[in-house]
């Protein structure tokens, strides 16, 4: 390592030093300048060479997948402070020691950005499958009429009070009929169709689907839903529709959590009798008043069955 690129190094770390005053430590902003320096400091040429990779920047994303700080939030830090490394080194350096450490500062961005990320993205896939798990859990509980109260405990998850109970058809994709690929195409199927339901109807709705159906419970009120609030609707269905890229039939029902496994064998005996029936796809809706159901259209329209 030349007499100047030590100098160069050794002022970068100066600079990425803890400051009096500076945002408080273990924060985003404190723990990415941490990181930047020490991969200042791997990364800087030297006799015997040190590891490549140090292991609080993996660390410090896999903490912040944990607590939810999200990974434009890390990026953009670490992009601040790689920002400011490459002004100081404008503003210190001359001739050669400025592409040396400009070509310094990239490397680090480059091991901060791939480390940092790969490690959150990571955490962040082990953190859903157990909430999704936890889930299933707590849907096939409530579906067998069981006490939900430790399993409440356990995952964190609220029960409402009351639920839209929707029994969902999910016909097979024309790429799951392909030799070789059906299972493959199944999975696609049904990953696209989980993704679709978390925007509109929001994280406390609850699903047990397969590639061919199962049951969504979405969280209500005993009073009348306030406008706007997550509900499974015509809208909603076609959005799932779009996404599993083949007609969907529903049947919806709601009632009280206590309700929830006579309201879900109810559903799914209707969609069967649609299914048998040869009637459209679409949404349902089971009309207690009346012991009847109704197709509901885009708008709502009543069309008895």
């Amino acid at each position: 390592m030349s007499s100047s690129s030590e100098i160069l190094a050794s002022k970068l770390l100066d600079y990425l030093a803890p400051r009096a005053g500076s945002a408080p430590p273990g924060d985003v902003v404190t723990t990415t300048r941490d990181c930047v320096a020490a991969a200042v400091e791997s990364l800087a040429p030297r006799t015997p060479p040190r590891a490549v990779q140090p292991p609080e920047i993996a660390g410090a994303a896999t903490r912040w997948a944990r607590e939810g700080v999200s990974l434009e939030t890390v990026l953009a830090a670490y992009h601040d402070e790689i920002r400011s490394g490459l002004e100081f080194v404008a503003a210190h350096t001359e001739g050669d020691d400025v592409v040396a450490g400009a070509q310094l500062m990239l490397r680090v961005l480059e091991m901060v950005t791939l480390t940092s990320s790969t490690a959150y993205v990571d955490e962040h896939r082990l953190v859903a499958r157990e909430h999704q798990t936890a889930a299933q859990t707590l849907v096939s509980a409530l579906l067998g009429g069981h006490a939900v109260g430790e399993l409440v405990s356990e995952t964190g998850i609220a029960v409402a009070p009351a639920y839209q109970v929707v029994a969902l058809s999910i016909p097979a994709h024309p790429d799951e009929r392909r030799p070789g690929a059906g299972a493959a195409a199944a999975r696609r199927k049904l990953r696209r169709v989980q993704a679709a339901l978390a925007d509109p109807l929001g994280s406390r709705a609850l699903s047990l689907l397969s590639a061919a159906g199962g049951t969504v419970l979405v969280p209500t009120d005993v009073r009348p839903a306030r406008i706007g609030a997550p509900a499974m609707t015509a809208e909603v269905l076609a959005m799932l529709t779009d996404a599993a890229a083949v007609p969907l039939t529903a049947v919806l029902a709601t009632g009280t959590t206590p309700r929830i496994p006579e309201l879900a064998a109810r559903t799914h005996d209707l969609l069967d009798r649609i299914r048998a029936a040869g009637r459209p796809a679409g949404l349902y809706r089971v009309d207690e008043s009346s012991c009847r159901i109704r197709r509901a259209a885009r708008a709502e329209q009543k069309e008895h069955v």
